[in-house]
């Protein structure tokens, strides 16, 4: 079972953290990669909580946002379970609200390799591709025209604890660069 690991590791100013809506007949998991510059228009008066779009080929030159493990899982009667959280329930379906930080250069993230294609190893690059939510690893290059992008600086291990005891889940830390678009 994927464990969805997405946390920065430097501190995140107030303003770089948003929320997003997932949209109709989309399901987002911590770590996926959107694309959110419009305010949702179908909540009234809103004015915080973004539009989540997946990326395409026109938004891929664009400042894009990472989904984060943002609040805590929650059993089916509502309840917040004690202990640890269960990296498996990071997934947000369709109306519901996920947190989000734009990307901007310099800020590290630790991502699971369950959010992301490809075996990465460090120093490759990790960036988003058109039609998809999910990291793409390369040993080297970021495609022309992408602005946000991440150098992997290690590979680590991260411990789930909770349910999981001590098992581990694969991550890697993620330097967000210096945009090439």
């Amino acid at each position: 079972m994927a464990n969805y690991v997405s946390r920065p590791m430097t501190e995140v100013p107030d303003y770089l953290v948003g929320t997003v809506i997932v949209p109709t007949g989309t399901t987002l998991y911590a770590g996926n990669i959107v694309f959110a510059d419009v305010a949702d228009t179908t909540i009234s008066g809103n004015y915080s909580v973004f539009s989540a779009a997946t990326p395409v080929t026109g938004t891929l030159g664009k400042q894009m946002a990472i989904v984060i493990n943002g609040g805590w899982e929650q059993l089916p009667d509502g309840r917040r379970p004690e202990g640890n959280p269960d990296y498996t329930q990071y997934t947000y379906n369709a109306g519901e609200i996920a947190t989000i930080v734009f990307l901007t250069p310099k800020m590290r993230f630790e991502i699971s390799y369950d959010c992301i294609t490809g075996t990465p190893t460090a120093g490759g690059v990790l960036y988003p591709v058109n039609a998809s939510n999910v990291l793409t690893y390369n040993a080297s290059t970021v495609p022309s025209g992408t602005f946000s992008s991440f150098n992997v600086t290690a590979l680590k291990n991260f411990r789930l604890g909770g349910k999981f005891g001590a098992q581990f889940a694969s991550t890697v830390v993620a330097m967000v660069k210096n945009p090439t678009a």
